[in-house]
């Protein structure tokens, strides 16, 4: 998903967040927060445009994504465009996040369709937040806002379907992982008995 948005929106660099304390998550179902980050590094090897932000652990708890994008606002160049890389099956949510409203104007946002959820269900989202689209039905705007929404649906479109949710059910389950992510982070895994 990053690479795909990346390459579509021609971003420099692609942060990833891990969320120190997940408001919507049972903490008991997830990793430790060091854990995570140390997964998502090990990911990242050998990809100097991929980057790993542990921000979330000093920001309050518990993690909301408009506090998040505040203090990149603050902290960053005034000519610093932010995007946000999400799939559709989270952005269906996006109503339920505390400011989602300030969220939309603070970050572009960039949605990758997921197996298993209707692009019209998404659209039909984008349209109630009042979002128009342009020719290709790609880009929204929105009268009020700044920022855009980039919906990538393609039904050609490489996206490997993998949830996190059927990872940790399948480690759990015994049944190998093989393939959904770098061996680096299977290894880990195993190491530190995770999600067992």
């Amino acid at each position: 998903m990053a690479e795909i948005a990346q390459d579509f929106c021609d971003l420099q660099e692609v942060w990833f967040i891990p969320t120190a304390v997940p408001p919507h998550k049972n903490l008991q179902a997830i990793a430790s927060f060091s854990h995570r980050a140390h997964m998502i590094q090990l990911a990242l090897a050998g990809r100097p445009d991929f980057r790993l932000s542990t921000i979330e652990a000093s920001l309050p708890e518990p993690s909301y994504t408009i506090d998040t994008l505040r203090y990149f606002h603050t902290h960053a160049d005034s000519a610093t465009d932010f995007f946000f890389i999400i799939g559709a099956d989270a952005f269906l949510d996006i109503t339920t996040w505390k400011s989602y409203r300030d969220v939309l104007q603070a970050a572009h946002f960039v949605i990758l369709d997921r197996a298993g959820y209707d692009s019209r269900e998404v659209k039909e989202l984008i349209t109630r937040l009042d979002y128009e689209p342009d020719d290709s039905s790609q880009i929204w705007h929105h009268s009020s806002f700044q920022k855009k929404i980039f919906f990538l649906f393609v039904p050609a479109m490489p996206i490997i379907d993998i949830s996190s949710s059927d990872i940790r059910q399948g480690i759990k389950e015994n049944r190998p992982a093989t393939g959904a992510m770098p061996t680096a982070v299977l290894d880990y895994i195993q190491t530190h008995s995770l999600y067992v």
